[in-house]
């Protein structure tokens, strides 16, 4: 896609539609996921080098889904900072750490060469997912 913000929608659009409908994910699951696709997207875009990134998302067989974003643009890998509290922006990692670790059960990081940041995590982790799954008793 093309490096530019208002790509970052049609990502979340894109990434929303697989987890929900082709991946099965609950909804409030899946919401948590696109709030780190956007900040991953968000990086890229205002970082990256390229004049574009590439959102790549699959379902391995055991039941994890990986994400991947890239743009192309090696650096040393950025990690969540300590942001004043008056400041606008530069949270985006934290969310990404809070999310994906304590949240939805998985594990996230940066290529060696920081080109590519990932994403893994379960499709549904909890009792609570799999119970969302469930047809209601009667």
């Amino acid at each position: 896609m093309e490096a530019d913000a208002r790509r970052i929608a049609h990502a979340r659009l894109i990434t929303g539609a697989w987890l929900k409908r082709l991946c099965g994910m609950v909804d409030e699951r899946a919401d948590l996921v696109l709030v780190v696709v956007s900040e991953l997207c968000t990086n890229a875009v205002l970082h990256g080098r390229a004049d574009a990134f590439q959102l790549r998302g699959w379902m391995r067989s055991d039941g994890q889904i990986r994400l991947e974003v890239q743009d192309w643009s090696p650096s040393v890998a950025p990690r969540p900072q300590n942001v004043d509290p008056m400041e606008e922006g530069g949270r985006g990692l934290f969310l990404v750490e809070a999310f994906v670790k304590e949240e939805l059960g998985g594990t996230w990081g940066f290529a060696g060469d920081g080109a590519i940041a990932w994403c893994e995590l379960p499709l549904n982790s909890s009792a609570g997912d799999h119970m969302l799954l469930q047809e209601p008793s009667r």
